[in-house]
Order: structure tokens, then sequence, then C-alpha cells
């Protein structure tokens, strides 16, 4: 604590007194907890609070800090009483927090019952990214959080450094870098390389650790060298009031990466060591009564000079390597970094990466978004880049209910690299990396997307494929007769535009269908002579469809028809009544059973009381989709939609084919037979009989075979409640060791159609 102290000194008195209270209820509410190294647990909430104070972030920041682990861990202690000692702000900062702490845990216990681990932890991510949508404030928090537990992974079980620090480099690390924070994001991505891929690790380390000594000389030297050229030019001295000349070497993870990438070895890496220089401005003189925008135009103006004319000395007194310098000023990047790269050869023949730029820049730089509270305590960071991809959060959150594809789009659209590209009017838009003019067109408008016919790059013609570069002007040319491909599913890289582009092809296709099944039944109705206009009336349409799909949507009808889920004969036949007795009359002569109600476990046909029969090809079981077929004086047989003998059916007498249900508010059971496929080997049958005892289905029938190839084949004959519980079963046996495939309809069905 006496650190934490010493970091905020220069705060308020009421702001000191604030952290000390949050401290000493911290401190008493996890007295006697120890953490996984055997430390205190209260040295983990106050290095996360230490690490906020290095960020400049505000006091309710590190009051949650300090109390974010003790709703969690500690009887008695509620939000309520968070909020009524410490206020709402630290409330809602800890209760993000908390709510993620929670789902990880529980994540721990029931993804063996309830989903897999992958899902539930992304899951807990989807909760976490929901929560920072309300304040920003609950990422910086969490980010300080990982980046401790980070440092102090090495307590833990192998398996579970692994997870955390996958986790890390695909979602801490990668908010870290959108937030700005680069100090963060290179700590966490070079802790995260630790554990990921501990041998290339232990190899740059101890490669750069050799040369330690010569790199620290060289740095010294060309940080000397520079400083002199800097504070002997003739003007930087009287536009700025202090000159921060500081040496590095690149990152460990950046420079893997990069070897990766490229395919260089270490010794082809020309930035290993980097010079950055920060330039503090004098403050400006400008007229009594200066708007205050104004005047940030003209420090604006003042910075961009320096930092300007400062690349300019650093090239005439060393070698530039053509094509490395990089403006991150006139073109930032997403995050809003801003500063001047440039690669020059040193004296000694060197290469040493230079970067130039403001006092301000640097703390957006280094701080980020944190970097606003060291400003403005509390207020709202006015960013537009950061409430642009905050409001792609809300908008993924409200498209996208699954876990696991919420976390894919997360990836892909916000977390990715970026590229930022310029619209023929200059406006920026920021695409993940790797998109192409296909994705900046749908970003724009759908419009532009879907009329899109070709795309000029700096003026040039390029292929809707060609993938852009950071600072690309794009134009999209479009045509009113243009219209999507579905090849552009292939370099489409944004799930915006690949979800609109899929869009564009189902809404076709559903008008394709449409029309399809409208025109069957109006060809049959015409082919019988009936009064077409009359019996497709809208509501005639309508209360049709109520019986046979259960809506009262007509287009609902006519997509069944298409789909093969009805016929133009059974429609007919209650459009016009008179039709189906016509029908009736045209079958032989036979003795109808009296009406009845279909039996407990039946099915209910249509328009017809004759009895039903479940056909023995497919054995249809309640959930299956279903069909029946008017035989020749034996009533209805019953088939799965699928069987090959339906299909043929269908195509060659599709007059004899009617709708069929399961009875509504019945239950039964079902006799089913599963053919378990799988490569023989000693125990197999053991497993699978294993299996069912778990599942507690007992086998009516059993019976195995090896065929000459070694493959083994299980014939099982199971009683079932229905379709939902057969694929419960047929799931679990496909989790067997070497089982390859659980085909429905016992051995036979490998020659026919499979459920």
């Amino acid at each position: 604590m006496p650190e934490l102290r010493a970091l905020i000194a220069d705060r308020s008195e009421s702001d000191l007194k604030r952290v000390e209270d949050a401290y000493e209820f911290a401190r008493e509410a996890h007295d006697g907890v120890k953490r996984k190294s055997g430390e205190p647990y209260i040295t983990h909430p106050v290095a996360v609070a230490l690490i906020l104070a290095r960020l400049g972030m505000d006091t309710e920041s590190l009051m949650a800090g300090l109390l974010h682990d003790t709703v969690e861990d500690v009887d008695g202690v509620d939000f309520e009483l968070i909020e009524k000692r410490f206020g709402p702000d630290v409330r809602r900062i800890v209760e993000g927090e908390t709510k993620v702490s929670k789902l990880s845990k529980q994540g721990n216990q029931q993804a063996e019952v309830a989903h897999s681990g992958r899902d539930m932890q992304a899951e807990n991510l989807r909760q976490m990214l929901i929560a920072m949508t309300a304040d920003i404030r609950i990422i910086v928090v969490k980010l300080a959080d990982r980046l401790h537990n980070m440092r102090t992974l090495g307590s833990m079980k192998p398996e579970k450094q692994q997870r955390i620090a996958r986790e890390t480099m695909e979602i801490f690390a990668p908010l870290a870098h959108r937030l700005g924070i680069g100090r963060i994001k290179w700590e966490l991505e070079d802790l995260s390389f630790r554990y990921l891929h501990p041998e290339e690790y232990e190899y740059l380390t101890t490669r750069l650790r050799t040369r330690q000594e010569e790199r620290e000389a060289l740095i010294t030297h060309a940080v000397a060298q520079l400083r002199e050229a800097l504070e002997d030019d003739l003007e930087l001295p009287e536009w700025v009031s202090d000159i921060d000349i500081t040496g590095r070497s690149k990152h460990l993870w950046s420079i893997h990466s990069k070897m990766q990438k490229e395919g260089k070895a270490l010794e082809q890496i020309f930035d290993l060591l980097a010079l950055r220089v920060i330039l503090t401005p004098r403050e400006l003189s400008v007229p009594p009564g200066t708007d205050e925008k104004r005047r940030e135009r003209a420090e604006e103006t003042r910075e961009k000079r320096v930092c300007y004319h400062t690349v300019s000395i650093v090239h005439s007194m060393w070698t530039p390597l053509p094509g490395r310098f990089k403006d991150y000023i006139a073109v930032p990047k997403p995050n809003g970094y801003q500063s001047l790269h440039t690669t020059v050869i040193s004296q000694s023949g060197q290469p040493i990466e230079v970067q130039i730029r403001s006092k301000r820049m640097h703390e957006v730089a280094e701080y980020g978004v944190a970097a606003h509270w060291m400003y403005k305590q509390g207020a709202q960071l006015a960013q537009k880049d950061r409430e642009n991809w905050i409001a792609q959060l809300r908008e993924l959150q409200n498209e996208i209910n699954d876990a696991s594809d919420y976390m894919d789009a997360v990836k892909t659209d916000i977390l990715s690299q970026r590229v930022r590209v310029f619209t023929p009017k200059g406006l920026a838009v920021s695409l993940p990396a790797g998109s192409t003019p296909i994705d900046f067109a749908y970003h724009i408008h759908t419009r532009v997307g879907e009329t899109a016919v070709g795309a000029r790059v700096n003026g040039s013609i390029v292929p809707l494929a060609h993938k852009l570069s950071n600072g690309d002007m794009v134009e999209i040319v479009t045509s009113k007769a243009g219209k999507p491909s579905k090849d552009w599913l292939n370099f489409a890289v944004t799930r915006s535009a690949r979800t609109k582009i899929r869009y564009h092809f189902s809404k076709q296709e559903r008008q394709d269908a449409l029309k399809k099944g409208h025109d069957l039944l109006e060809r049959y109705l015409r082919k019988r002579q009936l009064p077409v206009r009359q019996l497709m009336r809208t509501k005639i349409l309508e209360e049709a469809t109520q019986k046979l799909v259960g809506t009262r949507n007509p287009d609902d009808l006519y997509l069944a028809l298409h789909a093969g889920k009805t016929t133009p004969a059974v429609v007919g036949r209650i459009l016009s009544p008179s039709l189906a007795q016509e029908q009736a009359a045209a079958l032989p002569r036979r003795k109808l059973p009296a009406p009845r109600t279909p039996e407990p476990g039946g099915v209910y046909v249509e328009g017809f009381t004759t009895s039903t029969k479940l056909a023995n090809c497919c054995s249809p079981m309640r959930g299956d989709q279903i069909m029946g077929y008017l035989t020749r004086g034996r009533g209805v047989s019953v088939h799965r939609l699928d069987c090959p003998n339906m299909i043929r059916l269908l195509k060659d007498e599709a007059e004899r084919c009617v709708a069929a249900s399961w009875n509504a508010g019945t239950t039964g059971s079902s006799i089913v037979e599963l053919d378990v496929v799988a490569q023989d080997r000693s125990g197999l049958m053991a497993d699978a009989l294993k299996v069912l005892t778990v599942l507690k289905i007992s086998p009516m029938k059993i019976e195995a075979g090896v065929n000459a190839e070694g493959t083994a084949h299980i014939g099982l004959r199971l009683s079932v409640t229905g379709n939902a519980e057969l694929e419960r079963i047929r799931s679990a046996l496909r989790n067997v060791d070497g089982v390859t495939d659980v085909i429905r309809g016992g051995r036979k069905a490998r020659n026919g159609a499979s459920g």
C-alpha cells in the first residue's frame, strides 16, 4: 500500500481517503486468505490498483481494483453494500467484474454437464464485453486484473497456464491494443508467448541476452548522438521545452511474429533496437479571445511541425532505409495511435528504428483510453473510433445469440489487426486486416455493396478480391444492373459483408421458392379445371395454410409445397372439398372403418379417418418429419419424409401422398434398430453397452460381427420415446473410441436411407 499511496499522492485529500477506505475494506475481507502462490490474497487487489494508478486511471477505478474480488469471495458482502460504502460508479465496475468471474467458475464446474468448455468460456467473454459497453472502465480494470494474473501464472498447473495464456493472446491483448494501451498489450503478449511457445521464447531470450551489453552500448551511443543533434538545431529548442530520448529492444512476441510472418532469421530483423523521441512543445501564445477549437488546432499543428522537423534531422545524420518510413500522424491507427516511425542505419552499421511523437501522442500510445482520466476525472471519453467499435459490440450482441459465434465475430470484426482506408472524399474507414473492396462497399452501405461491379484503389482498377492496405483510397464502381455474386463469399472478410451477401441470396431463394410453390398449386388446379382465381383468394388460402402448416400466411404454404412437405393434391382437397370426394370415389370400393381418434402415439392424417400404419422400410418415430401414402385397401402407410420410397412416391404418385403429423398431446415409444459401425478393437462392445447403461437404456436385442476389412458392426434394437432421445443415444455412441458412424435402421440401412 505505501507504493500506491506514493503514486496517487497528488490527488485530493478526499480521493486519498476513499482509496484508503477501499483498501481497509478489502484487507479485512480477504484476511487469512492465500493465493495459489502462498502470498496473502490482498497482494493481488493491491497489485491491480498499482497497475491502474500507473495508467493514470480515476479514483473510482482504483477503488474497484481493490474491491473487485470482495463480493465474489466474501460472505456478507454484496453490491448494495459496495454502493452504500463507495458509490454507484464503483459498484458498476465491481459488478461488471464479478459477473464475469462467477460465470467463469460456473463454466469450469458445468462444462461436462451442459456445455463444452469452449462454449462456456465464450459465454464468459461475451458477458464481459456486454458489461464493458456500459462502462469502459470495467475492461480497463479487467485488463489490470489479467495482467497481474499473467505475471503470477507460474503457480498454476501447465494445462491451466496454456488455457489462460491462449485466451489472453486471443482476447485480452487485442482488447488492450484496441483501447490503445500499448504497455499492457506488449506485456500480455510476451507473458502469453512464454507459456504458449516456451521453446521459442527461451531461444529468443537466450539469443538476445548474449548480446545485451553490445546492444545497450549501441543504444547509449545513439541516444547521445541524437540528443546532441537535436539540441544543436537552430529551430527545435525554440519550439519544444523538453526532449526525452529513450532506447529499448523490440518486444519478444513482436520479434517472433515478424520472424514467422516474413520467414526471417533473427539477424534479418532490422528494428530489434529502437529509439523513442518524445517532444514537449512549448506553450502556444494565442491572441486573447481565441476560441478553444482554434487553440486546439494551433497546438495540433505545432505538434506535427516539431515531429516532422525532428525526423528530417534524424534523416540528415543517419541513412534512412528505403520503404521503412511510416507516418502514423497523417494516418493514425484505428485505436488513435500517432507517431512517426523510420528505420535508419547508424554509424556503427546497426539498423535502428526511431519513433518520434509529442508528449500527448505518447500518452495516447502508452495508456490509450486510460490517458483520458489523467486529465478529466470520471468524464466520458469523446473518441469517435472508441464509440464506433463499442457500438459494433452492441450491434453484434443484438444480432448473434450463440456465444461462440459472437466471439468469432468479435475476433474477426473488432479485435483483429486493422487497416485504415479512405473514401474519395477523405473520410476514414477502419476495417479488419485483409479486407477487400467488397468489405469496404458493404461498410459504406448495403446498396453500394449489392450494386458493386468494380473498384479503384489509389486511382487504379483492381479486382474486388484485392486486399486493402493502410492508407489506400478506395472508390467503388457501381451499376444499376449490378448484383452480388456467391464468389464474393470466398474473399469477403467482415462478418457484416458476408451476412449481407448471404441474406441477399437467401431472400432471392425464398422468392424463387414462393413462385415455384405458387405455380405448382396453380398448375394442379388448372389441370383439374377448377376455378383458380376463386380458390386462390387470400382468405381461403389462409384457412388452408392454418390446417396444413399451422400459420395463416399463404407464403408458408407455398414454401411447404416447394419443399415437398405437402403436395398440390392435398392442398387441392382442402381448397375444394368436392375434389376430395371425387378422388375418394375414384379409388377401389372398400369398407372404411368408422371415424376414430388416433390412438396414443398415433398419426393424424388431414381429411382422412382410415387406419394408419408405420412403414417398415424407414420405421418413422415421433419427432421425424412424416408423410402418408394412401394405399389400395390398406389405409394410409406413414413414411419418413427422407425415405427413398416416399421420395419415389412423391415423384410418381403425388396425388396419393397426403400430409401427416404426429398426434399432438400424446406420448408413446417406438422400436428402432441401430447399426454401430466401428474399427474393431478389444473392449468395443463393453464400451458401447456402458454408454447405454449410463443413459439408462436397456437393449431389446444385440448382435455383433466383424467383416473381412476389420470393420465391426454392433446391431441394437431399442425402445425410444422419440427422435430427441434417439439422437442423444446416437451422439453418445459416436463418442465411443473407434466408432465411425451410428446408422439408423440397422445394417440394412447402409444400402438405403439413414436417419
